[in-house]
């Protein structure tokens, strides 16, 4: 009996110390998958996000912009020939309000009733798992994406990034327990570059080991910056330009660009332009602020795509005279601007210093919506390549560094920063060796072929990748899509000439229009005989 008790005891000690043991084992992990955080950019507002059956915010509906315009326009026309545009103000706010009145936020730049993030897809209601070590082939964009997609954090884009940080700390640290890791690396991409920024600079980078910027706005977008400022131009070239990029294929827009680019080189274009330059910059200056304040001024998150060296004008501008009345919105901008904006490249200097692996993905070949100042810059469409990777010297769309700035790159040694179509130089950059550029993407677009890319980047085993790492990997890439619409990052050559402004002379203009012109008349007398 009493050996049958030593054993029992024996027996019930062992558990009694092994089985807290056990119990802390499950709960710690010591793999090298660190645990990949991915923070989206924009997330789609619902109506009510308690509905899953919900339609997204703000919806454009044809009718609605019919109707607008169908007022707006004699109502301007009024203004121009009376020079009091206080009327179209009032009723150009008016529509803006009525358009946006479920989805803008109140005068605190907090959300006034129950539209949001579908509440059925917020982390918080949906059960993590353990799934950070590798289960797919990340040499492909399907297992790359499939990947980089595990941890993937969304959010409201329009709220307090501040707000949404302390969020995002939570879902970190709910990520760190379920996969049993105390260090993670974090990737954002647009908007949500700014969510990480405020993370960062709130909670800080001692458990962080990589972080990824693909596509950044938190540096600020050109687009924003003009127009919280009130700022509006448009350029002839910028124009014609943006048209041969972005219309499509088709015989009907073949023709509509070619058009475009003879009243440009005849000057009819310019006149057009000048006309508006001179009428609609003066028109915006005055209406804008009162239309911000019902749409997307009512944004924090918006407000931080806004440069830190242009914040304090814009800010000024939106709310003059109305300070007290948006007391609530201004003070979190302003939060954001004095903690995160301002401080952003110091930020990312220390994170580099401190150890953490710190690298920029960048997009260029389109040249800025022409309604801004300095459209020829090398961009994604939204945001310059400099604004992406703060420091990248560019040449303007279309054309390459000059040859006396290419000489002194060789004498200092620094043209292997330089770009093979020769219009970036990433030695001039806040990362010079771990920022990559792709060219021919614009800002919409995030192919999934990009994926191993980025993946590769952060899973980089013992040491950290850089552009000179590995050949197939180099700081250039090129985005490319057949004609079956199949998707290719490739390294960029000398041969990779981007997208030049080659704009053809009077004479073959006139030629290809008129071809053009007999070619729709074909297909359209076609048409007829086969009704």
């Amino acid at each position: 009996m009493k050996k049958f008790l030593a054993v029992f005891l024996s027996l019930v000690i062992f558990v009694m110390v092994i089985a807290p043991i056990s119990a802390i084992a499950k709960d710690t992990c010591d793999c090298d998958e660190v645990p990949i955080i991915y923070v989206r950019g924009r997330s789609p507002i619902y109506l009510d996000k308690d509905d899953p059956n919900s339609h997204e915010i703000p919806a454009f509906s044809e009718e609605f912009i019919k109707k607008a315009a169908k007022e707006l326009v004699p109502v301007y026309t009024k203004g121009y020939l009376t020079d009091d545009f206080s009327e179209f103000k009032t009723f150009l706010t008016q529509y803006m309000a009525e358009l946006c009145k479920d989805y803008m936020l109140d005068k605190n730049g907090e959300v006034p009733n129950n539209s949001g993030q579908k509440a059925c897809e917020y982390w918080k209601n949906v059960p993590l798992t353990d799934v950070h070590k590798t289960s797919n082939d990340v040499s492909t964009a399907n297992g790359a994406h499939d990947e980089l997609y595990k941890y993937f954090y969304q959010y409201d884009s329009r709220v307090d990034p501040c707000e949404t940080a302390d969020d995002l700390h939570e879902y970190i640290q709910a990520v760190k327990k379920v996969t049993g890791h105390s260090r993670v690396k974090l990737l954002g991409r647009c908007l949500g570059t700014i969510i990480l920024s405020a993370y960062l600079a709130e909670y800080g980078w001692e458990d962080v080991d990589d972080v990824v910027l693909y596509n950044s706005i938190c540096f600020g977008t050109e687009v924003n910056n003009s127009l919280f400022n009130g700022e509006l131009y448009f350029d002839a070239d910028g124009v014609d330009y943006f048209a041969t990029q972005n219309l499509g294929d088709s015989l009907l827009f073949t023709l509509l660009k070619e058009i475009i680019t003879l009243s440009n080189k005849l000057n009819g274009l310019d006149m057009t332009m000048d006309y508006f330059n001179k009428t609609g910059t003066r028109v915006a200056k005055y209406v804008i602020p009162d239309v911000m304040r019902v749409c997307y001024g009512t944004f924090p998150a918006y407000w931080a795509m806004v440069s830190a060296d242009r914040f304090e004008e814009a800010r000024d501008y939106i709310f003059a005279g109305v300070e007290d009345e948006y007391a609530g919105l201004i003070q979190k901008i302003n939060h954001y601007y004095e903690t995160v904006g301002s401080k952003l490249t110091s930020m990312y200097k220390q994170m580099e210093a401190d150890g953490v692996h710190v690298s920029i993905v960048a997009k260029y070949g389109f040249q800025l919506y022409p309604i801004v100042y300095n459209a020829d810059l090398q961009s994604d469409m939204l945001t310059t390549c400099e604004q992406q990777a703060p420091g990248t010297t560019t040449a303007p769309i279309g054309k390459k560094l000059s040859d006396d700035y290419i000489a002194q790159a060789k004498a200092n040694g620094t043209d292997k920063y330089i770009s093979p179509d020769l219009s970036i130089d990433a030695s001039t950059a806040l990362f010079p060796d771990t920022t990559w550029y792709v060219q021919n993407l614009n800002h919409d677009c995030y192919p999934w072929a990009l994926y191993p890319v980025i993946y590769r980047i952060l899973r980089h085993g013992e040491q950290p990748l850089t552009v000179f790492s590995e050949k197939n990997l180099p700081q250039y890439l090129i985005y490319e899509k057949n004609e079956d619409n199949v998707e290719t990052i490739k390294p960029m050559t000398e041969e990779d000439k981007g997208d030049p402004i080659e704009s053809p002379n009077f004479f073959t203009l006139i030629k290809n229009i008129i071809v053009n012109i007999v070619k729709i008349i074909i297909e359209q007398l076609g048409k007829l005989i086969k009704k």
